[in-house]
């Protein structure tokens, strides 16, 4: 069946090359025929997949499956993929392999096509690049293997089952009104922004949500009203590498980037500290970097400044927001949480045979900003992460 999809595909690319000089006529039919295979491969992994749940449901099949990271270089990502294997094994599944792309697109293709040539049934994968990572997403559809994203979204174009995360904007938009109620009515925020990656569509949900709450907190907008505000500033940010919100007297003072881990944020956060003594908040993307930043700030005796992080619910983030330090909020983005949503919609296509091209392309877990007054009921002494 995987290569029957394959040649409904290569077909698909060939009438599209030989009809390619025929003008607006033929591009449009050429982007039809296209269309119409992809839809055609998909509805045969769709039958695939029925067929083999079926196989399952006779007591005849073990589903192998195969989870792709984009890196295991902090605890977050290292969570996640322990907790992939731990819900697959717990489902009966095989896990084939656990690989580590290093973070490097070209790597995360070849491992996609090492699940492909270990004929795993599934594939689970925290993709590196929105738009790096399609050739390798696609590669596994081509091979007729269904795949979920998670943690990270890809290029809506891509041929994923779906992609699993937890909801950035509205855990972005929960911290930033927790924080911005903070700061009293005509003190201005001073803040800098520890992001992730350029690019990162992730993170960029995260820091604008982080805004909209802000801006929200600080003004009479609404809730639509205050992302549409943040939209802007996040333009600023970009265009400048500063921004200003005028109805929340809420600065941005210059954005650094620490590569999502504690070794990144810190020397982020110096550079920018340096250039802007008059910091009374530090902003990021996640809790790792912000750890890193939390000691910058301290090198610099500025123990006071308040920190959050828009998502990741980290161990250690939570410690610090259980003894009412500095460190106020961050957002719900449990690995455990998002690894059993991901690999229970794994099972119900290769188990209970729904078609995989059938569910929704996005889903998320619900949010939450975390902060001395809910933290108990998330934090885990015994949590990986």
């Amino acid at each position: 069946m995987k290569k029957i999809i394959a040649l409904v595909l290569a077909a698909a690319v060939s009438c599209s090359l030989l009809v390619g000089c025929g003008g607006a006529a033929a591009t449009t039919t050429a982007a039809t025929t296209a269309a119409a295979a992809a839809t055609t491969a998909a509805a045969a992994v769709d039958a695939t997949t029925k067929a083999a749940a079926e196989t399952t449901k006779a007591g005849t099949k073990t589903f192998r499956v195969g989870i792709a990271m984009k890196t295991l270089n902090n605890p977050y990502f290292v969570a996640l993929a322990e907790n992939l294997k731990k819900y697959c094994l717990e489902k009966g599944f095989e896990v084939v392999s656990t690989l580590d792309a290093g973070q490097d697109v070209s790597k995360e293709a070849a491992n996609i096509e090492t699940l492909i040539s270990q004929k795993v049934d599934f594939i689970l994968m925290d993709p590196q690049d929105p738009k790096g990572s399609v050739a390798a997403i696609e590669a596994a559809f081509a091979a007729g293997i269904p795949l979920i994203c998670v943690d990270n979204a890809p290029d809506e174009s891509s041929n994923r089952v779906a992609t699993i995360y937890s909801d950035n904007k509205a855990n972005g938009m929960a911290v930033g009104n927790y924080v911005g109620a903070k700061y009293l009515v005509g003190e201005t925020i001073n803040s800098i922004m520890i992001s992730g990656e350029k690019g990162n569509s992730v993170g960029k949900e995260r820091r604008t949500g982080l805004m909209a709450g802000l801006i929200q907190s600080r003004t009479k907008m609404t809730a639509d009203e205050a992302w549409a505000a943040a939209v802007v500033m996040e333009q600023e940010l970009i265009d400048k590498g500063s921004a200003y919100q005028k109805d929340a007297d809420f600065h941005i003072l210059g954005q650094g980037w620490g590569g999502w881990t504690s070794e990144g944020g810190l020397p982020a956060a110096e550079d920018l500290l340096v250039a802007n003594s008059n910091v009374n908040l530090v902003l990021g993307e996640n809790d790792n970097m912000l750890l890193g930043a939390m000691t910058a700030l301290k090198n610099q005796g500025l123990d006071k400044v308040l920190i959050a992080a828009a998502a990741d619910g980290q161990k250690e983030a939570y410690e610090l927001i259980k003894a009412n330090t500095s460190y106020v909020a961050t957002g719900l983005n449990a690995p455990p949480a998002i690894a059993e949503f991901a690999v229970n919609l794994a099972a119900s296509i290769l188990i209970d045979g729904v078609a995989p091209y059938s569910v929704p392309k996005v889903q998320t877990t619900p949010p939450a900003a975390i902060t001395i007054d809910n933290v108990d009921q998330y934090y885990d002494a015994n949590a990986l992460f």
